[in-house]
């Protein structure tokens, strides 16, 4: 990890994204999040709203495309010590923290290293996924938070 990374408030930012604004974007695109958890995306198309179709379907490709990217980020990353496996069943499958401590026969203190570390590669993973002209998200803000940004 790059040493200008506020580790801190990376992990924050990254945890607001994955519990808040994650829920959003899959239901712009008519999509639940545990469909992320699976290795292979399939996509289906519903629109049920007053708003102009035009804008609907602008929305839903918004928002289809940045749920791509978050696949992709999180399906690559490493799986050392089941971080990846703890990540998605975490963020995708909302295991708690005593379901994946008794699943994987690991400390809490161990579970929280892990998840922490997962994190901080989900967003650097993010960030070159969303500039990736096959996914086309690049307007979603960056998780890292830079010493800098302070």
């Amino acid at each position: 990890m790059e040493l200008d990374i506020d580790v801190e408030k990376t992990l924050d930012k990254t945890r607001n994204f994955l519990e808040k604004d994650l829920r959003k974007l899959a239901s712009l695109a008519d999509r639940d999040v545990t469909s992320l958890s699976s290795p292979q995306l399939s996509f289906s198309v519903s629109h049920g709203s007053a708003k102009k179709s035009d804008d609907i379907l602008i929305d839903h490709w918004s928002a289809d495309t940045a749920l791509i990217a978050v696949h992709a980020a999180a399906h690559h990353i490493p799986d050392l010590d089941h971080e990846r496996e703890i990540f998605i069943l975490c963020y995708f499958k909302y295991y708690s923290d005593k379901d994946l401590v008794n699943r994987f026969t690991i400390s809490r203190s161990s579970l929280h290293r892990r998840k922490n570390h997962a994190l901080l590669e989900f967003a650097r993973r993010l960030d070159v996924q969303k500039s990736n002209l096959d996914h086309n998200c690049d307007w979603l803000e960056s998780l890292i938070v830079k010493q800098s940004d302070k």
